[in-house]
């Protein structure tokens, strides 16, 4: 009974009292707003980081090799202190601006790696037969080399969108109303923080399988399609 007691009471400090709920609800829109913004947007940037490590421009191809590289080996924490108090110290980009661009970066530098990687992985000479049978490097690239490479990096693509998804769980070091956030301020008010730390663990794993699902759905789909054509 003492337990169920405490339970009660727990959750009625914890979510109902003052409508606290709606502090984590605010900071789960806030957390997916950062993720998909930033994972999206790394996914393009990405892409270029990883035509640039391809590319046969010397400049090109170590400016390429020399961002990612600084963007895998600093934590995300640092990253966002970095630009935060020096690169964008001065400038009139809100603490979300700034989170978004550095996730950005940390996720496209991520996902540049796994691309070059599973580019690499295509056997050069399926590459070779296709520019033998007429196809043009851009031609080649997307019926040859993309679908086989887009099939290798998906697991580890999945994977990136649960890592940015934790990584934007720093940004309230900037005062940002991420979901860490609001808990921390839920557990200030309360000191009792088993309920809110249990709510939001659940979320964020829920969160990571919604999208890995969603993931995977969109690579099964794609997959069939290409079996159609074939």
């Amino acid at each position: 009974m003492a337990l169920i007691e405490y339970l009660q009471k727990s959750i009625y400090m914890n979510l109902i009292y003052e409508d606290r709920y709606q502090l984590i609800l605010s900071g789960l829109w806030v957390t997916l707003l950062l993720t998909v913004v930033s994972f999206v947007l790394g996914t393009v940037l990405g892409m270029a980081f990883c035509a640039g490590k391809g590319s046969r421009n010397r400049v090109i191809r170590g400016f390429s090799n020399g961002i990612t590289a600084l963007m895998v080996k600093l934590p995300p924490l640092v990253l966002l202190m970095i630009f935060a108090y020096l690169i964008l110290a001065d400038t009139s980009f809100s603490a979300e601006v700034i989170s978004i661009i550095t996730f950005t970066l940390k996720c496209a530098s991520h996902l540049s790696e796994m691309f070059r990687s599973a580019v690499d992985s295509v056997a050069v000479g399926e590459i070779e037969a296709a520019r033998t049978l007429g196809y043009s490097r851009w031609q080649a690239f997307f019926q040859v080399v993309f679908p086989q490479a887009r099939h290798q990096v998906m697991p580890l693509y999945k994977t990136q969108f649960v890592l940015t998804m934790q990584d934007t769980s720093v940004v309230s070091l900037l005062a940002v109303q991420d979901m860490t956030r609001a808990v921390t301020v839920i557990t200030s008010r309360t000191m009792d923080p088993i309920i809110s730390l249990v709510i939001t663990s659940v979320v964020y794993l829920l969160l990571g399988f919604v999208a890995n699902r969603m993931l995977s759905l969109t690579d099964r789909n794609k997959h069939l399609e290409c079996k159609e054509v074939v």
